[in-house]
């Protein structure tokens, strides 16, 4: 699914002033806290009903502080931890995608404008949905998932679909494939999505880069090249081919 959000979307999703901040909050341990201590308490509390006929209120306050206090606290220790992780969203992004500061700002202000679409090879628009969905600009991709990455344009080497991703097993996969420059991140979304919702991704992106690999076989030069298994020549081929360009 690929889509331009209207503005009561971009307002939601730029509430807190970034909307890679939005995305980022998706994930954390303090999430996770926080969901087990929100069962925790009602739990106790439901102990502490049902015990209060049978044994009286003394013993059923005792179970209930037992049973839902440290559910209280690990819900109130979940926020403190989901919020010194999220304070740090802007370092997570430039630690992991080796963007600059100006690069997050620059990508910030073209998601304000027109042109900026979202996508996701699932179709729901709900806000943990948001969080999770991916960002192309005139001049980024945000992929998406929970892996704060950021990749530029002229940086991004490959985003194709295939039928044909082998997988360690020796079997093939259905799988959206996309790299750039730095070949330590790769990122696969195997058999989701249907084979026209991902090729309308891929063709959102070549639109705004003409340059980018959009095939997982191709020939230049009278050369071959495999985009998942030759993937360090295919970012050697590119990176000649934009020198070229610009020289």
């Amino acid at each position: 699914m690929v889509f331009e959000p209207n503005d009561k979307i971009k307002r939601k999703m730029v509430k807190d002033g970034s909307v890679l901040k939005f995305m980022y909050s998706v994930a954390g341990v303090g999430k996770g806290l926080v969901a087990m201590g929100a069962m925790i308490v009602p739990i106790g509390v439901l102990l502490g009903v049902f015990l209060a006929d049978l044994l009286g209120a003394v013993p059923a306050v005792v179970v209930v502080a037992v049973s839902a206090v440290p559910g209280l606290l690990l819900i109130i220790g979940g926020m403190v931890l989901q919020n010194r992780r999220v304070s740090n969203w802007m370092n997570a992004y430039m630690k992991r995608s080796n963007v600059t500061e100006d690069d997050i700002h620059r990508l910030e202000q073209e998601f304000r404008q027109p042109g900026a679409v979202l996508f996701s090879v699932d179709r729901s628009k709900s806000t943990n949905s948001l969080k999770k969905m991916g960002i192309i600009t005139n001049h980024y991709v945000k992929f998406p998932g929970i892996i704060p990455y950021i990749v530029r344009q002229e940086d991004l080497v490959a985003f194709f679909y295939t039928k044909k991703y082998q997988c360690d097993d020796g079997g093939y996969d259905r799988a959206l494939v996309a790299y750039g420059t730095n070949s330590e991140f790769c990122y696969v979304e195997r058999e989701n999505g249907s084979e026209k919702a991902n090729l309308e991704i891929v063709q959102a992106v070549k639109d705004r880069n003409p340059m980018v690999i959009t095939d997982h076989h191709f020939a230049y030069e009278g050369k071959t090249y495999d985009a998942v298994r030759g993937l360090d020549d295919v970012i050697a081929l590119h990176k000649r081919v934009r020198a070229q360009q610009q020289a």
